[in-house]
């Protein structure tokens, strides 16, 4: 086999549709395997982060209100501070 019989079987070889095909799919899952792997989230913008924290603040807002009925319809004790831990220091501890 001389080399214009070894330079045309090359050429049908990647001339072939089975090769470009292949190619084409290997290029394509690799980019796409490279952007999942580079993905970053943008920052939110300014109005979109202030509009999320207001609406964080008024979900736990309105989980603190109903946490609050909750609280009383299951009945607190006489003086109403069953949930509220003791502080040794209020109870006069002495400080050294």
């Amino acid at each position: 086999m001389n080399i214009s019989e070894m330079l045309r079987l090359a050429f049908s070889v990647v001339a072939d549709w089975r090769v470009i095909v292949t190619a084409v799919l290997t290029i394509f899952i690799i980019s796409l395997a490279n952007y999942v792997i580079r993905y970053k989230k943008r920052p939110l913008s300014l109005k979109k982060r202030k509009a999320l924290l207001k609406a964080q603040a008024e979900a736990a807002a309105a989980a603190a209100k109903t946490e609050k009925k909750d609280g009383q319809a299951e009945g607190e004790g006489a003086n109403g501070d069953h949930n509220q831990k003791s502080a040794p220091a209020a109870s006069g501890a002495k400080k050294k």
